[in-house]
């Protein structure tokens, strides 16, 4: 498959609407060899009899976007503790997208030729925030925020793109409300930030999965209405010269209230409501420690030990609760460690790192539509215990 991709960025240099445009030329060639009768085991091509064809398609895509916005936000002292925060935002946003398909012979993952498919949409939208802070002392401070969020209309432009999936998606709005309290203890040796949030998201874009020519994609979509809430904490401590702990913890419900109904009253692919949201473990936590030995010579010393665990997610949003199990990334945690020698005057600095200690092994992302039903496990770089070298230099 060849792959021509173009984008291009402008801006009236006279500070008009900014502009961006996009422009993708894709083909895909198939080599697809028919036997009689059809083999039980794999089976070259070069098998005498086989039936050789080629199917090619060829997609050319694109979008035009518009944006304008103008915003402000000031801060108004009711008195020397209290104060409001003010925030507006108006946004226009212009999308226009087209597209055609060439498909000579269909094959696996080319469907028949569609198109040429145009449409455009445009929104105006008004979003803020309003927000109160109050310093309870000089080390404790106190606030409440709402914010109005807003993310523009969208289309799904690919290159098996056919006629059920050109409806526009609809621009996405939230609501969040948040509590919190900063605070500096301990004669300044640490700060303790806590903070409780809500948050209602309609017409929520979410990335669908779907079979398109027995290949997997996926589509844009306006999911429905979904919430997330939950409480963070983070910490930073100093209990003694050149020992440094942090940390953090969170808790997160985030889930669908009201999977939105498609309109042909089709309602097999409507995820239940109640069901967790992708990738939001319910919980998340960090800790650290890093020392600095001070030797008095040329060079310190110093180690650090970094360790981070999450709860199980879901990978891909589906209706089908199989799916929803068996995309999900069980819970893992992670310990990195880092010991380096130090130049007494930060000059330079050589650190010896080991990423993944106990070599844990976990997967970023788990989809359905392998070969034969089977699943796709994407596994990062950092799943293995792995080794690396830093050298700094300050001038």
């Amino acid at each position: 498959q060849q792959t021509l991709c173009t984008n291009i960025e402008t801006g009236s240099p006279r500070g008009g609407r900014p502009k961006a445009d996009s422009e993708r030329i894709f083909t895909r060639n198939d080599l697809v060899c028919t036997v009689t009768p059809t083999p039980t085991v794999l089976t070259p091509c070069t098998t005498a009899g086989a039936v050789i064809t080629r199917p090619t398609g060829t997609a050319d895509f694109g979008s035009t976007f518009k944006n304008f916005a103008a915003f402000g936000q000031g801060e108004l002292n009711l008195s020397d503790r209290l104060r409001v925060l003010v925030g507006l935002r108006y946004t226009n946003d212009d999308l226009s997208v087209f597209h055609q398909r060439v498909t000579a012979l269909t094959g696996p993952g080319i469907q028949p030729s569609f198109g040429p498919f145009n449409a455009s949409t445009s929104n105006d939208n008004v979003s803020g925030r309003l927000g109160v802070q109050y310093d309870v002392s000089s080390d404790v401070k106190a606030y409440a925020t709402y914010a109005r969020g807003y993310k523009g209309p969208a289309y799904n432009i690919f290159y098996n793109l056919t006629a059920t999936g050109t409806n526009v998606i609809e621009a996405e709005t939230a609501d969040s409300y948040e509590l919190g309290l900063k605070n500096t203890l301990l004669d300044g040796r640490m700060t303790l930030n806590l903070a409780a949030y809500y948050a209602k998201y309609e017409n929520f874009q979410a990335n669908n999965p779907d079979i398109v020519a027995g290949v997997l994609v996926t589509r844009f979509t306006n999911a429905g209405t979904v919430s997330t809430r939950g409480a963070e904490l983070d910490m930073a401590f100093r209990p003694m010269a050149d020992l440094n702990i942090s940390g953090g913890l969170a808790y997160t419900d985030a889930k669908i209230d009201q999977f939105k109904l498609p309109t042909n009253g089709v309602i097999t692919g409507v995820v239940p409501s109640g069901t967790s949201l992708p990738y939001a473990p319910k919980w998340k936590g960090s800790l650290g420690a890093d020392y600095r030995w001070r030797t008095g010579g040329a060079f310190d010393w110093t180690l650090g030990v970094q360790g981070s665990y999450q709860t199980k997610q879901i990978s891909q949003l589906d209706a089908s609760a199989a799916i929803r199990q068996a995309t999900t990334i069980k819970g893992y945690g992670i310990v990195d460690l880092t010991f380096g020698m130090i130049e007494a005057n930060d000059k330079y600095r050589v650190l010896v790192q080991v990423k993944n200690l106990f070599d844990e092994s976990f997967a970023s992302a788990i989809t359905s539509g392998g070969p034969g039903g089977s699943y796709r496990y994407i596994i990062p770089r950092e799943a293995d215990r792995y080794y690396g070298v830093t050298l700094r230099a300050n001038f």
